[in-house]
């Protein structure tokens, strides 16, 4: 009985690995799910637009400026992904694939390389592509 238990969680977990833009991957980058209590003060998709439209309206002049403000994008974009997956996760699929592709390229810029001009312009491409999307299809 316990090498069937072991071999339906190997088969479950396994299930659900991926590498692609698709919100899959491996376990290690998978976020606990939220909590009841976090889920009631989730903000809706227009709240999270507009608190991420309201960011991006900001700008930067030098690299802690360009570093502060991608930074502040990042948590305004993640908010977003988070509103639009609870929402419809379907029908917003490629906006949520951008903004998680955003948040990987931030993760390999460091947080330092989000002031560089190379590594700002690489994570803002895809949140620009999703603004574009949601102003575009929804």
């Amino acid at each position: 009985m316990g090498m069937w238990a072991a071999a339906v969680v190997v088969v479950a977990g396994a299930a659900g690995c991926g590498g692609d833009d698709s919100g899959g991957g491996s376990g290690k980058d998978r976020k606990p799910a939220a909590s009841s209590s976090s889920a009631v003060s989730a903000l809706s998709v227009d709240e999270a637009l507009a608190a991420y439209q309201a960011v991006d309206e900001g700008g930067c002049t030098d690299a802690p400026s360009c570093q502060g403000l991608m930074t502040t994008k990042l948590k305004a974009a993640k908010d977003l992904r988070v509103a639009l997956s609870t929402e419809d996760a379907s029908a917003y699929a490629e906006p949520v694939r951008l903004i998680r592709r955003a948040e990987r390229l931030a993760k390999h810029y460091g947080e330092e390389g989000l002031g560089s001009k190379g590594g700002y312009a690489a994570v803002q491409q895809p949140l620009g592509a999703a603004m574009t999307w949601l102003a575009t299809n929804r």
